[in-house]
């Protein structure tokens, strides 16, 4: 994956049919699945405050001078968010209608099923009822991928042009206020994610690193891995399978294409939590991932 490293408005090019073309790949750089970039580039002008050392111009009012200070924070869960900056007084001063009213939030539209679009899959040949059987019980088949593909599509040529937040306030209160009579889709599996919710990938804990590390070596001794360290709760792991012979006898395997490679590091989550992450770096993936299976066995996770 090509990491850019200096996106900013003077990098975004835009053409006549209001396509975003990205400019400048200077400072950009390839980062493989599972490692990060660890220099520190881009522009001064549009890094993140890290000390909030600034000096403010002497003729701004108090309106702009709060807001900007609550901009420059340097601790991220205390620094105002997009909301916050919308209902802030300043910010509502001669606001242009087409940026009072935010677009409604995708999954208050897709609560409701859009007959418009239902219209336009069944015209590809597309079941009706099959269709809306399938989105009332979350199946995944051509029909409804189709059919978000649309709704996704429609969603964006709607807010993407220049007056394209200025929608009739209507909208908002049809999408809020949906009527129990509307074809809904059920909230177990929303049908776009809620932005609110926060996936990890890898294995979660509140207990201290030192005792998870320590877990995490006894499983590694108990499943023949051998390991070495290579940074701070970062280890480098190889995984020898064993089998029997002919006589019974368990023997390990030579390092060939048997013999899996893998990482594993610790990282602290905003929530106080420690993820425990670990990356093929060589061998078979099924074997690899029938060894991570036993790991998470050995640390009682599953």
């Amino acid at each position: 994956m090509v990491v850019h490293r200096d996106l900013k408005p003077e990098n975004l090019l835009l053409d006549s049919k209001r396509n975003i073309k990205i400019s400048d790949f200077g400072l950009s750089n390839v980062m493989r699945d599972g490692y990060f970039l660890k220099t520190s580039c881009g522009s001064p002008n549009y890094a993140a405050p890290e000390r909030g050392e600034y000096t403010l111009p002497s003729h701004l009012s108090a309106l702009p001078e709060d807001l900007i200070r609550k901009m420059l924070v340097v601790d991220p869960m205390k620094r105002i968010t997009i909301g916050q900056i919308r209902e802030h007084e300043w910010f509502k001063i001669r606001l242009p209608r087409y940026l009072a009213v935010p677009p409604p939030h995708t999954s208050q539209q897709a609560k409701k099923i859009d007959e418009g679009i239902l219209l336009q899959v069944t015209k590809m040949g597309f079941n009706r009822d099959q269709l809306i059987e399938s989105l009332h019980n979350r199946i995944q088949n051509e029909a409804t991928v189709s059919y978000y593909l649309l709704f996704d599509n429609r969603f964006h040529d709607t807010t993407a042009g220049y007056l394209g937040g200025g929608f009739q306030e209507t909208m908002v209160q049809e999408c809020l206020h949906t009527s129990s009579s509307d074809i809904a889709i059920p909230n177990r599996l929303p049908a776009f994610p809620n932005t609110e919710k926060k996936w990890a990938l890898g294995f979660e804990s509140r207990a201290h690193p030192r005792e998870i590390m320590t877990e995490v070596l006894k499983a590694l001794r108990d499943l023949n891995v051998s390991w070495k360290n290579i940074g701070n709760y970062n280890i480098k792991c190889l995984y020898l399978p064993r089998r029997a012979n002919d006589q019974g006898i368990v023997e390990t395997e030579g390092a060939g294409t048997t013999a899996v490679k893998f990482e594993m590091q610790l990282y602290k989550s905003l929530e106080e939590k420690y993820l425990l992450d670990l990356m093929r770096v060589s061998g078979p993936q099924l074997q690899f991932l029938d060894l991570c299976a036993d790991l998470l066995v050995q640390l009682r996770v599953v």
